[in-house]
């Protein structure tokens, strides 16, 4: 076990193995505090458990008004955990567990698994409570660096490592085996003071049947999966309501049918709010995820992209009229808001009837490259766990023939989101295009129509043409359409529209202001190391005063340079990192600090 859980007790661990559910009221009769239930592996892709009703409504009604409930099982099933949860229970997280194996699909018409997941619930209705928990940094096992680059922002991480996310793939497992490491971290993650024990009730001995998912096929004379009803006007960029529009588009006319819709998050777009009640999102989502089913031709793939939370709405409603295909995890780490970073990202891949073998997977997909400004080479072929992006290594592996690719499966942790504003344009939720060049070469052949009912600033649409697809984009914002279409237009003369540039931005995907342009004076590295020598003087962080009386720089520095003061005192609040290896001090799980606090600071100092 790698973790560490600052100012923790690890909880007392009861393990039960349960062999029928006439055992459960008895069980669950005893635990009061947090209560782990393991439901069965499945060995066929695709078919859930029946009887989790019974399981998931006897647990919750025994557990104590305080209590944390955590069942772990496939993603199928946890689908329906969730529609069978008690009213008594709050949502928390849905945790992506890393298998240890990759289960291959009997076919080709889905991706290899290479998850489950742990659905986190609680009996109070507040933020999860739990430790503040550590997992150390991988290092490229060719350079030996950190595998991700944290540039000149070392001095603001911790020696340790990185907050806990959403993705655990740093404790390979597979569900019908050992989970020890699984139930350890979730005795660290929960040793808080108004906790003692932590109860384990193993239900993998149940013998519950299990069922498909999706509906039956479709009879054969609707399964010509070579359908060419409902041709379509090539390359179209759309502006006006998704639904309107989606209507005028005939039935059976589109190859790939993605949607990244607006999350209901609250995030701020032109033209259009985010902030919907809860049932009336859902009903609008269900009216245009209807309308893709509507317009795909007969055995192809409709993906949609969102929080675990609402794509576990969409699989069910997705699941009565299409056929389920895949849960992508796709590890890509949001604004950290919460001591469980945010990185878990649904894409749902449902089929119209049976699904045909994926072109990605057959080797029908096109040439990714053959675009000259396409950098979608490889994009099938992801990036084997640990190794790094550096540029440097990345050179070296190539003149060593180092093999540093892994297999494509549904857990997918090497495509990054935008980091730099040289990359943006003026949209707050830009896709990476690597996404979509993975997305469109796994589910397409060239020629085919791609459409994005969301299109934004283009992203979908613009890999498409790189990729020799015909697409749709739909937008309904005046403003974002135009960038699109403004993009297209550099597309056609030879321009990446992907390139880095210089632009002017206004739009932001998180709560911190956009800071305004400008020529520091002395640099923010310096001023936040600054702040820290100041708390390590007063064995505290410091306020605005306290920095004004002891900082050998002047005050209006930290004001204009700095969104707020938590940027101000970030690297004060921990212990800075090297992306050099270094061995811990601490023993993992320990509640001790691994390295050095405050008081250290300040006596380093003297």
């Amino acid at each position: 076990m790698a973790h560490w859980s600052e100012n923790g007790t690890r909880l007392h661990i009861q393990y039960r193995t349960l062999h029928r559910t006439s055992q459960l009221p008895e069980m669950s009769s005893a635990v009061s505090d947090v209560c782990i239930i393991i439901l069965p592996a499945s060995q066929r892709h695709g078919h859930r458990l029946e009887g989790i009703h019974d399981l998931i409504s006897v647990v919750p009604t025994n557990l104590g008004d305080d209590a944390t409930l955590v069942v772990i099982g496939e993603v199928v099933d946890l689908v329906s955990v969730h529609a069978s949860v008690h009213t008594s229970m709050r949502y928390q997280h849905w945790i992506s567990l890393k298998r240890q194996s990759v289960r291959e699909s009997d076919r080709q018409d889905s991706l290899a698994e290479h998850h489950y997941g742990a659905l986190i619930y609680t009996k109070y209705d507040s933020p999860l409570r739990h430790t503040k928990t550590r997992i150390p940094y991988t290092y490229c096992p060719y350079c030996d660096k950190t595998t991700k680059d944290y540039g000149g922002k070392k001095h603001t991480y911790h020696r340790y490592g990185t907050l806990l996310s959403d993705v655990w793939r740093d404790i390979p497992s597979n569900l019908d085996g050992d989970l020890t490491e699984i139930i350890d971290r979730f005795a660290d993650l929960f040793g808080i003071e108004s906790y003692s024990s932590l109860d384990v009730l193993d239900c993998r001995q149940f013998d519950w049947g299990r069922r498909p998912v999706s509906p039956s096929w479709p009879p054969a004379d609707r399964q010509a999966l070579t359908s060419t009803s409902g041709n379509i006007d090539p390359d179209q960029l759309i502006r006006g309501d998704c639904l309107e529009k989606l209507r005028s588009l005939p039935d059976d006319s589109v190859d790939f049918a993605f949607a990244d819709p607006p999350y209901n998050l609250g995030k701020h777009y032109t033209g259009y709010g985010d902030d919907m009640a809860v049932a009336q999102y859902f009903s609008w989502c269900d009216r245009w995820i209807a309308e893709l089913a509507r317009v795909l031709r007969p055995g192809r793939t409709c993906a949609v992209l969102n929080i675990p939370l609402w794509a576990i709405r969409h699989f069910s409603y997705m699941e009565t009229i299409l056929t389920f295909q895949n849960w992508i995890a796709w590890d890509a780490l949001a604004f950290p808001v919460r001591l469980i970073m945010p990185a878990h990202y649904a894409i749902l891949c449902f089929a119209k009837g049976r699904p045909r073998a994926l072109p990605g997977l057959v080797g029908d997909c096109g040439e990714e490259d053959e675009h000259p400004l396409t950098n979608a080479s490889g994009v099938l072929e992801p990036l084997a766990e640990g190794f790094c992006l550096r540029a440097g290594c990345i050179s070296a592996r190539k003149r060593a023939q180092i093999g540093d690719r892994g297999v494509l499966a549904d857990l997918w942790w090497d495509i990054h989101r935008l980091k730099h504003n040289t990359r943006r344009v003026d949209h707050p939720c830009q896709l990476p295009p690597h996404l979509m060049y993975r997305l469109i070469s796994l589910f397409t052949r060239p020629e085919e129509v791609v459409l994005d009912c969301f299109n934004g600033a283009g992203t979908t649409t613009l890999a498409a043409a790189q990729l020799h697809r015909t697409y749709v984009g739909i937008e309904l914002s005046e403003e974002y359409h135009a960038i699109a279409t403004a993009r297209h237009a550099e597309l056609r003369t030879g321009m990446d529209p992907f390139r880095k540039a210089t632009r002017a931005l206004t739009a932001k995907n998180s709560p911190v202001p956009r800071m305004p342009k400008q020529k520091y004076m002395v640099s923010k590295k310096t001023l936040q190391l600054e702040v820290k020598r100041i708390a390590a003087l007063l064995g505290r962080l410091p306020n605005r005063e306290e920095v004004i009386q002891h900082s050998q720089f002047p005050i209006a520095y930290y004001d204009q340079y700095f969104a707020g003061w938590g940027e101000v005192c970030a690297a004060a609040r921990t212990t800075g990192m090297s992306e050099t290896r270094i061995i811990s001090e601490a023993q993992p799980g320990s509640s001790q600090p691994p390295f050095f606090d405050l008081r250290d600071l300040a006596s380093q100092q003297e």
